[in-house]
């Protein structure tokens, strides 16, 4: 979550995030602090563990909360490192 965390940041704006725990789900809250708009995704501990799968649902995630707030999609190279 270290490596997702200096992502969001690295974004440009970049992106709060918040995580919760809620029984076996993790929940992340992705936030645009420059505009009134955030997003929520549930993340089991199966997609937690299918790390390609993670990064598709982070990313459409940010893709969409870049909707929100009109900015350009993010491709898959600009916010998960090379592995």
């Amino acid at each position: 979550m270290d490596s997702l965390r200096h992502q969001l940041a690295a974004l440009n704006p970049p992106l709060e995030h918040h995580l919760e725990s809620q029984g076996d789900n993790l929940v992340i809250t992705l936030i645009d602090p420059a505009r009134p708009a955030k997003v929520t995704r549930s993340l089991n501990q199966r997609l937690i563990h299918n790390t390609a799968l993670l990064y598709e649902v982070i990313r459409d995630a940010v893709n969409e909360l870049r909707a929100i707030g009109s900015h350009p999609a993010v491709s898959e190279h600009e916010i998960f490192p090379d592995n």
